[in-house]
């Protein structure tokens, strides 16, 4: 298979060659026409000035007054002047001399006839050219004179300038050709770039970029494979993190079932202990079925598989159902939660599930973050058939660097208290993906550590 660079090499010096040939031909052909019709416009000029000079000659020799020899002399005169065979014709168009003094010659030309009514006259016959002009005095015809010349000396000049043509259109043609080799370079190395740093990144090299200094077609392809590369590169560092953060977080709730197994299983503790691990196993069997149950969700989302829900639901009654779900969990610690939503809101049109997990979320982050007898209020308002959620707490708020990366998969703003609070850092991806996934946005505010919470969704 021929590279592009060849391609382009042949098609663009193809091109050139078959364009400018072209032109070559065309204008050879108007130079060749253009050089015998100046060839034969000479010729008939010098028939007629002959024709003038002759006059006297030629009519003294009709008087007698002038010899043979002496009319033979002039137009071997006007024959060596010109480069051209002179032929002197009676007004009746009979052959009397010519500049080799033969006295006998054809007769009945066509362009001799044409000259006896007056008119100077051409004709081209065996690679000749005739030229006859009328001999005159006093508007009385008395001669004819007949020039003729070769047209080898036209053609040497006609192939002289097909010569200049041809070399004109090699030259052209190299020149354009070797700028041809160059654009097609240039065209070229750039692909060659993107191909290698292409393969670069199909070996797991995300890190390959392209220069992005030029501003044309190639400078906007150069820079959309850098932006892929930057999105392949931050997604495959995304999947190793969230790889990475899955197994870790499935193999501590494992590691715990496996240890508080093997003790049951081998008598190794007493009854209260015992009671107290099978609680832990329960606990972490829950933990991890929470875990999977998000990993699927998100994979889900991920893949756009998801079905938009369509359940009718009315957002206070649904607020209010999810407080009183949770306010054991508040009782507990002495948490009070509120609901401020009027009793007609918009009817809400997706999944019952899906608003849970997204709600169920953010509610039990409040509570995990809120302390003993701290507030959480839940307020709902309508703003052109448009939902406005805010879930506010006074818990111990959330540092201006975490701010950004909250709803990034596995992170845990508050690391310190990362083993001691249930939770793998999924929640808040997961309740980004549903919201927009439903066509909302949700933003998280806070004044800083210390300073409460307030998350926001439309």
């Amino acid at each position: 298979m021929k590279s592009l660079r060849t391609r382009l090499l042949i098609t663009f010096a193809g091109l050139i060659l078959a364009g400018f040939t072209t032109l070559a031909i065309m204008a050879g052909g108007q130079i060749s026409s253009g050089t015998v019709e100046d060839f034969t416009t000479q010729l008939t000029e010098q028939a007629s000035l002959v024709a003038r000079a002759l006059r006297e000659p030629v009519e003294h020799a009709r008087e007698g007054e002038t010899s043979q020899a002496t009319l033979l002399a002039a137009l071997q005169t006007y024959a060596s002047q010109g480069n051209v065979q002179v032929t002197l014709y009676d007004r009746n168009g009979r052959f009397l001399l010519n500049n080799s003094g033969d006295t006998s010659g054809p007769t009945g030309t066509a362009e001799v006839t044409a000259a006896r009514s007056g008119q100077i006259s051409t004709d081209t016959r065996s690679n000749i050219v005739y030229a006859a002009a009328p001999i005159t005095e006093d508007d009385e015809l008395i001669g004819v004179v007949q020039l003729a010349a070769p047209l080898s000396e036209v053609q040497s000049l006609v192939s002289e300038r097909w010569l200049t043509l041809g070399l004109g259109v090699l030259g052209v043609t190299t020149v354009a050709t070797i700028a041809a080799l160059w654009l097609s370079n240039t065209l070229v190395r750039p692909l060659g770039n993107l191909q290698q740093a292409a393969n670069q990144v199909a070996e797991g090299n995300f890190s390959q970029r392209l220069p992005e200094n030029r501003q044309d077609e190639i400078g906007q392809l150069s820079r959309a494979f850098n932006h892929m590369a930057a999105q392949v590169e931050a997604m495959i560092e995304e999947q190793r993190t969230f790889a990475s953060n899955a197994s870790h977080e499935l193999r501590t709730p494992l590691t715990t079932i496996r240890l508080r197994s093997e003790a049951l299983r081998d008598n190794l503790v007493d009854d209260a202990t015992a009671q107290q691990y099978i609680v832990e196993i329960d606990d972490e069997v829950k933990r991890l079925g929470n875990l999977v149950q998000d990993l699927i969700m998100v994979s889900r989302l991920d893949a756009g598989q998801l079905e938009v829900g369509h359940e009718q639901i009315e957002p206070t009654r649904f607020a209010r159902q999810l407080i009183q779900q949770l306010a054991t969990q508040a009782n507990t610690s002495q948490i009070t939660m509120t609901l401020d939503a009027p009793a007609e809101l918009p009817i809400i049109e997706a999944s019952l599930s899906h608003l849970q997990i997204v709600f169920r979320n953010l509610l039990d982050n409040a509570l995990k973050y809120t302390p003993t007898g701290g507030t959480i209020e839940w307020q709902i308002t309508a703003v052109n058939n448009k939902l406005h959620h805010i879930i506010r707490d006074n818990g111990q708020g959330i540092a201006a660097a975490d701010l950004p990366h909250l709803f990034e998969r596995f992170y845990r703003a508050d690391k310190s208290h990362s083993r001691t609070i249930a939770g793998v850092g999924l929640g808040l991806s997961l309740v980004r993906l549903i919201v927009e996934f439903y066509g909302g946005e949700i933003w998280i505010e806070s004044e800083g550590v210390g300073m409460g919470t307030a998350v926001h969704i439309n």
